[in-house]
């Protein structure tokens, strides 16, 4: 797995650089609701788009499986409750072999 980690992000780190290197053009921003514009490097603003999605997605993800965590921590506690019982019920009554 450490190797596929490798073969995927050298890569990707690769490519990245060679689009920064190749859109060092400064670009302006206007956002509509504010007043004034920003100008950055074009690299810049794609880069930081793509690391917004990625955190916006990683958000999405965990707050919808929000009830997996909740549902495994109930089925945990009951099993782990139950183990308790079981282990109380072996201690109080001597096991027997026919």
């Amino acid at each position: 797995m450490r190797y596929l980690s490798w073969i995927l992000t050298l890569p990707l780190t690769a490519l990245a650089i060679s689009f920064a290197v190749s859109n060092l053009t400064p670009v302006q921003l206007a956002l509509w609701p504010l007043v004034g514009t920003m100008e950055a490097p074009a690299f810049a603003l794609v880069l930081v788009t793509l690391v917004v999605g990625f955190f916006a997605g990683g958000l999405t993800v965990w707050l919808g499986h929000h009830g997996h965590r909740r549902n495994g921590r109930l089925h945990q506690a009951r099993a782990d409750r139950l183990q308790k019982e079981l282990d109380a019920a072996r201690a109080t009554k001597p096991v027997t072999t026919p």
